[in-house]
């Protein structure tokens, strides 16, 4: 009986090694100095939205803790034909990394660039992906505003 639960517990263990792995979340950072474009027809509170400038420093855990800042500019034109752009300061306090994706969450102040005063404690979700050549993609929740991804081509992205 004993050599049956011994084979069992080896043929087990042999199987489970044997079994491709799922990626599994990890410690991050993730640093960028990064411009991109976004696709035709974006837009943000009534503002068409053409590019963004991209400027961020944090770190996630495996507890989803973050710690760091998150600013973009989106960079846009008003229904009046003039440049308008916003802005979203965040404060990191949460997110997650699988291999070359970094979540990163908090909540930030979004400047509207219309002369209105900013608001602050509005929720935001970064998804920043790295293409292994130093760009990438953002991905940007703002509120309750989804915006479709930019593609980064300028500056860097790192994710570590």
């Amino acid at each position: 009986m004993k050599r049956i639960t011994i084979l069992l517990a080896a043929l087990v263990v042999s199987g489970a090694l044997g079994l491709p792995q799922v990626a599994a979340a990890a410690e991050g950072r993730a640093t960028a100095g990064a411009g991109g474009t976004y696709p035709s027809g974006t837009s943000f509170t009534g503002v068409t939205v053409n590019a963004l400038q991209l400027g961020t420093g944090a770190e996630v855990n495996l507890d989803n803790s973050g710690l760091g800042q998150f600013t973009a500019v989106l960079l846009g034109i008003s229904y009046l034909g003039q440049e308008q752009n916003i802005t979203i300061e965040g404060e990191v306090t949460g997110g997650s990394r699988t291999a070359n994706v970094v979540v990163l969450s908090g909540s930030s102040t979004l400047d509207l660039g219309d002369g209105t005063p900013p608001t602050p404690g509005v929720p935001f979700t970064a998804t920043l992906t790295s293409n292994g050549s130093g760009l990438g993609t953002v991905g940007l929740v703002v509120g309750v505003t989804n915006l479709p991804n930019a593609t980064l081509n300028a500056g860097s992205l790192t994710i570590e």
